[in-house]
C-alpha cells in the first residue's frame, strides 16, 4: 500500500466546511492512487520480467467482450454562478479488456449559487448599470446524452488490507452529444417589484424568497452540442460488480448578450448584441458510480 500521502488537513488551517473537506479527501484519494501506480512503474525499470509475471497472475477480471450498465451521481467540484448535481445512466460494451464504447444519458439538477443571488438582489438599484452586459457562465444543463470511448491502459492492484486486494483499471474517457440548456438572467428583470430591495418575483413577504411562486427574470433555453471528458478508476468487486470514481468535465459553448439597455428590457423590448467571443462553459464534477457486467 502506498505511503507518504497525508489525507488529513494540517492543524491550524481555516475551516472550510463539509464540501471543501469532501473535495480535499477526494483529491487525496486520486493522489494516493497515482502514487500507487507510480511505484510499480519504477519497479518495472529494475526487473521488467518480474512485473510482467505479477500483472498476468493478478489479472483476475477481464471485461473484454462483456456488456455493462452503470449508474452514477456527479457532484460539483467548483461553482461560480451555477451548481450542478448530475444523475447518469450508461450502457457500455467492452470491445477489448482495455477499450470500450459507451452511451450515457441523464439529468442535471441545477441552481444559482449564493453569489448569483447576491448579484441579482443588488443589481436592480444600480444607476451605473443602466447599460450593461449579461454575465458569463449562467447556462444550466438539464437533460443530456453523450456517446464516447473509454480507454483503460492500466490494470493494477492495491493492498487495502493484508487479505483484501483491490483490483482496478485506470481509464480516460472522451465523447460528445447534445444537452438541453436553460438560462435565467440575474440582471434582466421584466417586471420589477421592488427596485431598492432587488425583488423580481411575487413573494408574499419581502424577507421570504421561498414564498414566491413566480419570478420575472428573463429566461431562455436552447439545445446545444456538449463535449465530455473524464479520467477515473474502476474498482472490481467480485465478478460482475464495480465501483467507479472519476473526475469529469462537461463543456459547451456559452452564449450571452452585451450592451443591454435597462429601459428597453423593462419595457419588454429586445436589446443588446450577441457576444462575439462568448467562450466555453466548464462543469467540473466528481462522479461516484456503480457498474454491473453481464
Amino acid at each position: 500500500m502506498a505511503r507518504g500521502v497525508p489525507c488529513t488537513p494540517a492543524h491550524g488551517g481555516p475551516p472550510h466546511g463539509p464540501g471543501r473537506i469532501m473535495i480535499a479527501r477526494t483529491l487525496c484519494v486520486f493522489a494516493s492512487l497515482a502514487v500507487s501506480l507510480a511505484a510499480p512503474v519504477a519497479a518495472a525499470q529494475d526487473d521488467e520480467n518480474v512485473l510482467d509475471n505479477v500483472v498476468v497472475r493478478n489479472r483476475l477480471y477481464e471485461p473484454g467482450g462483456k456488456l455493462e450498465v452503470s449508474f452514477g451521481v456527479g457532484l460539483p467540484l467548483q461553482t461560480h454562478l451555477t451548481a450542478h448535481y448530475v444523475f447518469n445512466a450508461g450502457v457500455a460494451y467492452n470491445l477489448f479488456d482495455t477499450f470500450a464504447v459507451e452511451a450515457r444519458a441523464g439529468y442535471a439538477a441545477s441552481r444559482h449559487t449564493g453569489l448569483a443571488r447576491s448579484i441579482s438582489e443588488s443589481f436592480l438599484n444600480r444607476e451605473d448599470k443602466r447599460v450593461t452586459d449579461e454575465l458569463e457562465d449562467l447556462w444550466q444543463m438539464n437533460v443530456h446524452g453523450v456517446a464516447g470511448v473509454r480507454w483503460a491502459p492500466i490494470y493494477g492492484k492495491l493492498s487495502l488490507l493484508s487479505d483484501l486486494p483491490a483490483h482496478f483499471q485506470a481509464y480516460v474517457w472522451a465523447g460528445g452529444g447534445l444537452a438541453s440548456l436553460k438560462r435565467n438572467s440575474v440582471i434582466q428583470c421584466a417586471q420589477v417589484v421592488n427596485r431598492e430591495l432587488g425583488i423580481c418575483d411575487n413573494r408574499t413577504s419581502v424577507d421570504d424568497r421561498g414564498s414566491a411562486t413566480q419570478n420575472f427574470w428573463v429566461s431562455e433555453s436552447r439545445v446545444a452540442p456538449v463535449v465530455s471528458a473524464a479520467v477515473g478508476f474502476r474498482f472490481f468487486i467480485l465478478d460482475k460488480h464495480g465501483v467507479r470514481l472519476e473526475l469529469r468535465d462537461w463543456v459547451f459553448r456559452d452564449n450571452y448578450r452585451v450592451n443591454l439597455v435597462r429601459d428597453a428590457w423593462e419595457a419588454g423590448q429586445a436589446t443588446g448584441d450577441p457576444a462575439r467571443s462568448p467562450g466555453l462553459t466548464h462543469l467540473v464534477q466528481f462522479d461516484l458510480g456503480y457498474t454491473f457486467s453481464f
